[in-house]
């Protein structure tokens, strides 16, 4: 039982202090809709330098996820492009990753509505088939998942090469405060980043919903020279180390976990390329050179629009919704940052992974404190199972 009072809570909520991850935008991208400079369809890139491979990261997904690695092909065989809830194209039709950025001729709230019931949760949902070969059993591709990750490099100022890698997954399971899930939705795109400087490895980003943590290279668990990822149950938010993390609001009323389950390699299977952001031209390495390249323009969404209030599958309290939009992709999440954090002018760059950070609150865009009342009321009233 939380011992909480509504004097407290209500002072927190008016204090702004606090920023649901839940809508899968993240603040400080750059939306810029169109398909690219056409120079993109020229395959001829160049090898991918060999530090971008040597320290990319592990990651450890949690030891019960069911949502595991998606396929952004295979994605793409099961959703169906939406415009204001309406399908543009026929049902029986499907986009290709060869192609996806023609629907940014119908602006950026385009969304890949999936055309299974997620509550049904059927195989490609789950990626159950996409779980990483199993370490420690002799086996080659031991950590290769059928799934390929995202490798993405570019290189800035002063020698330094930033490194994207990027996991996808079909779903994102949100969780939950007093029995009630919140923030489920379809598609689910996380990354970290590294930062080099004339080639070593300087520090690292993991991000976590709309935010994430940086820290010092030195800093962080490796296995070898690599570095380690903890990806949490359901909602997939990366962090430096297993454990509970609370996060969003006050009191430990909701929290990730991560702990060291099943290792994900994705140097096993990936599409690499390099980024020009100058000249927004994307380019498959000379490793991967059959990599699709047209699906990193697309501007839309990777998911289902937040579903109606009348649907079956929503609901709200104090704001919050148990369904939101899917997420933008890998191109909006501030490729050209400054600094190694996403969202920038509130980066800090740990030293250590227990140094505690404390940055500046933001508030939800659009809400005003609205509904602290709700929650009171939610954690006095017991729980609604999910």
């Amino acid at each position: 039982m939380f011992l909480l009072t509504s004097q407290w809570l209500r002072a927190w909520f008016s204090l702004g202090g606090l920023r649901w991850a839940w809508d899968s935008d993240v603040a400080g991208t750059r939306l810029a809709l169109g398909t690219g400079n056409k120079s993109h369809e020229n395959p001829t890139g160049v090898f991918v330098p060999h530090f971008v491979i040597d320290y990319a990261p592990y990651v450890h997904l949690y030891s019960q996820e069911i949502f595991l690695p998606g396929d952004i092909g295979e994605h793409l065989e099961h959703t169906i492009p939406y415009l204001n809830y309406t399908p543009l194209t026929p049902l029986n039709t499907r986009q290709s990753l060869t192609s996806l950025s023609h629907l940014n001729r119908f602006g950026p709230h385009v969304y890949l509505t999936s055309d299974d019931d997620p509550e049904t949760q059927p195989p490609w949902l789950r990626g159950e088939h996409n779980r990483p070969v199993p370490i420690g059993r002799g086996e080659t591709n031991a950590g290769a998942s059928t799934a390929p990750g995202i490798i993405i490099w570019t290189e800035k100022e002063n020698n330094v090469t930033d490194a994207f890698y990027f996991y996808f997954y079909s779903f994102n399971l949100g969780n939950t405060v007093a029995g009630w899930r919140f923030g489920n939705h379809v598609g689910d795109w996380e990354h970290t980043a590294v930062r080099f400087r004339n080639g070593v490895p300087q520090s690292i980003f993991y991000s976590e919903h709309s935010s994430g943590a940086a820290y010092e290279y030195g800093a962080v668990e490796k296995i070898g020279i690599r570095p380690v990822c903890y990806s949490a149950r359901g909602s997939h938010a990366n962090y430096a180390r297993p454990g509970t993390h609370y996060y969003a609001i006050p009191f430990h009323l909701l929290a990730d976990r991560t702990d060291k389950g099943p290792l994900w390699d994705i140097t096993k299977n990936s599409y690499i390329y390099k980024y020009d952001i100058a000249h927004d031209v994307l380019k498959p390495s000379r490793d991967t050179p059959d990599a699709p390249v047209d699906w990193f323009h697309f501007g839309g969404r990777w998911g289902d629009r937040m579903y109606k209030a009348g649907d079956r599958r929503q609901w709200m309290v104090a704001g919050q919704y148990h369904y939101v939009h899917g997420p933008t992709g890998p191109k909006f999440k501030n490729l050209a940052r400054k600094e190694i954090c996403q969202n920038e002018g509130v980066c800090v760059v740990r030293s250590s992974l227990t140094e505690e950070v404390e940055i500046p609150s933001v508030t939800l865009e659009g809400w005003d404190g609205d509904g602290a009342d709700e929650w009171v009321d939610l954690l006095d009233g017991g729980e609604k199972m999910d």
